[in-house]
């Protein structure tokens, strides 16, 4: 996606995806005084599928806080999104007092798991914006978007994860993806 293509519509569209991950992350991100930028915001919540994954059994043991923190381990904002989708989404207005990249690098990792551990308490939440954001896309059949991105996401961590609970997570995950729309 490249912003000097970008129409009038796909410019609202940004904008309103934008405030509709915001409004539905509000609760979220005031409980945990987490003021994100939009690409942090974007970061944060190409992660979230791996949360709910991770926490489809209620049960958040250490085999998966091992696994949150090696897919997490080298979340970096500036790698994650490139400057043709930065420019994109700094399209949207962005919120007053916005953590820096480093402090959110550094904290993203602990927000996650506590995400995971916590989902009980912000999957509708999570459902809606993971939801809203796949808006972004363009081509979901594409091997790079989010929609096959999430999808992998899932998939990953029920395969080096699902145990002695794996049908109900397997059915807990299928309903995640009938709700995002995967």
């Amino acid at each position: 996606m490249d912003a000097t293509t970008l129409t009038a519509e796909d410019r609202v569209q940004i904008v309103q995806i934008f405030g509709e991950l915001r409004e539905n992350l509000s609760s979220y991100m005031s409980d945990r005084e987490f003021k994100m930028s939009n690409a942090q915001l974007f970061t944060f919540l190409t992660y979230a599928p791996v949360c709910l994954a991770i926490a489809s059994d209620r049960d958040v043991d250490e085999s998966e806080i091992r696994l949150l923190d090696k897919i997490t381990k080298d979340i970096d904002v500036n790698t994650m999104v490139s400057l043709d989708l930065m420019e994109v989404i700094a399209i949207a207005t962005e919120p007053g007092e916005i953590m820096l990249n480093e402090e959110f690098n550094m904290r993203v990792d602990s927000e996650l798991l506590y995400l995971s551990r916590n989902i009980d308490k912000y999957e509708e939440n999570i459902l809606a914006a993971v939801k809203a954001l796949l808006k972004i896309d363009k081509d979901p059949s594409a091997e790079t978007s989010l929609t096959q991105t999430f999808s992998k996401w899932f998939e990953f961590v029920v395969k080096k994860n699902a145990n002695r609970n794996d049908k109900l997570e397997l059915e807990k995950v299928a309903k995640y993806k009938e709700k995002i729309g995967l």
